[in-house]
């Protein structure tokens, strides 16, 4: 994408690149990166919840420790024979006023100036479609617990002050990464991201946040590696392997190496590199269709007729 992007996202954009060009081993937070953010808000996060067709899987709400359900406050009304979705944001907005938490996904879909600075973060990875999302907290109550994430993380911090205390690298894995105090580890850092700052957090770093003023907002850009995983990976081989498996009664090692042979065949390797390119290519033109989500211009004449 050719887009240019905001001033503001463009300086978040060289402090990126920069930790990509060499990542830190646990984390890297720059003070004051952003002299003001403009590009978003806590006015705007308002502007985007009030879209009547946001559905209850775009955002999680936290209110008493716990999710709140939203699966009840989507509605449809039957108009021509067709279904037209919409939510009734009133359990929403009861639990912002008591001082919920809340999670927008999807922002990169809902504001083209994101999705432009996506867009260019995804290109500085191997293969990668990147998710952002908002984090309103208010305090005493936080959207996530003490957790680890997946994919590497880049943080945004947009308006009010957000404590992180930082814990030791734990091994990178997909599952059980919410964490108790006795699981986060060794404490290594505590420090609090102010408007303007920015943050990038590896992969399998445990961290835990708590919202030191009446509010917080951040974005948190999740860095989604789209490689061919495991579970992919030996699809294939298992289905190669059976058209051409070890000869009968062979031993269990030599049916592993039969396998492993397959595996670290130069053919098997070089399809997987294929399959990655592919993967890339797609999700860059997925991501530039995400960019015309909210591209209808053909009315502008019209509009600047009638003017």
């Amino acid at each position: 994408m050719d887009a240019v992007l905001h001033p503001e996202l463009e300086r978040a954009l060289d402090f990126y690149l920069q930790q990509r060009k060499a990542p830190p081993e646990v984390y890297e937070h720059s003070v004051g990166h952003l002299p003001s953010v403009t590009f978003f808000s806590v006015a705007k996060l308002q502007q985007l919840l009030n879209n009547p067709l946001l559905m209850p899987s775009w955002v999680t709400l936290m209110a008493n420790g716990s999710i709140v359900p939203l699966e009840t406050a989507a509605l449809q009304k039957i108009v021509q024979n067709k279904t037209l979705m919409f939510m009734d944001k009133g359990p929403v907005d009861e639990h912002l006023k008591r001082g919920g938490a809340l999670l927008l996904e999807g922002l990169d879909i809902l504001d083209p100036d994101i999705n432009a600075f996506v867009a260019k973060v995804d290109l500085a990875l191997p293969c990668a479609l990147s998710n952002c999302a908002a984090f309103l907290s208010q305090s005493g109550v936080e959207a996530y617990s003490g957790h680890c994430d997946t994919d590497d993380v880049l943080v945004i911090q947009v308006e009010g002050r957000k404590r992180w205390r930082v814990f030791a690298p734990q091994q990178r894995r997909y599952v059980d990464n919410i964490l108790d105090n006795s699981k986060l580890g060794r404490q290594l850092a505590d420090f609090t991201l102010c408007p303007g700052d920015v943050l990038y957090v590896r992969a399998g770093v445990p961290h835990r946040c708590e919202t030191v003023d009446e509010y917080s907002l951040h974005l948190s850009f999740d860095l989604v590696d789209r490689t061919p995983n495991i579970e992919q990976i030996t699809h294939e081989a298992n289905s190669r392997y059976n058209r051409n498996c070890a000869p009968a009664y062979s031993t269990p090692a030599g049916v592993t190496d039969r396998y492993l042979a397959l595996l670290n065949s130069e053919r098997f390797r070089n399809d997987l590199a294929a399959a990655t390119a592919h993967v890339k290519k797609d999700a860059m033109t997925f991501r530039e269709r995400i960019g015309r989500a909210c591209a209808v211009r053909a009315l502008d004449k019209l509009a600047r007729n009638k003017g």
